[in-house]
């Protein structure tokens, strides 16, 4: 019943982890006709939507990174039978949901940020000192 559990637990992951793999794959043999590119910093020139295309890249790979790290820490435990790797196994999915938190914390500040600038110069210039 154990490796039934896990077989599906692998099963879950492979179907998050491998379209998301094969679609990073696909970009990257698109993006290879391009010269390459430094991954740390962006050319002085770069635009704020290039510098933004190469955060998400990032956020991508890592997000891959944990998943790739969460299946093998997975299948090594299920495998081995080793509980050393099954405790990897949970340090790697709570890495994980707490990267994946992270980046939703990330992407609900962005889009309330334009929503507070806008209510703040609003309330700005609605508002007067009067003195008695």
């Amino acid at each position: 019943m154990e490796i039934l559990l896990f077989i599906l637990l692998i099963g879950v992951w492979a179907a998050f982890v491998v379209p998301a793999f094969v679609n990073s794959r696909r970009e990257a043999y698109v993006n290879a006709r391009e010269p390459i590119r430094s991954v740390t910093a962006p050319p002085p020139e770069a635009t704020a939507a290039e510098i933004r295309a190469r955060v998400l890249a990032r956020r991508k790979m890592a997000l891959i990174a944990l998943g790739v790290a969460v299946v093998a820490t997975l299948a090594g435990a299920v495998l081995t039978g080793s509980t050393l790797l099954l405790i990897a196994t949970l340090v790697a999915d709570v890495a994980l949901a707490g990267y994946i938190a992270m980046l939703l914390t990330i992407k609900q500040r962005r889009q309330q940020a334009p929503l507070r600038s806008r209510y703040a110069s609003d309330a700005d210039e609605d508002v007067r000192v009067v003195s008695r």
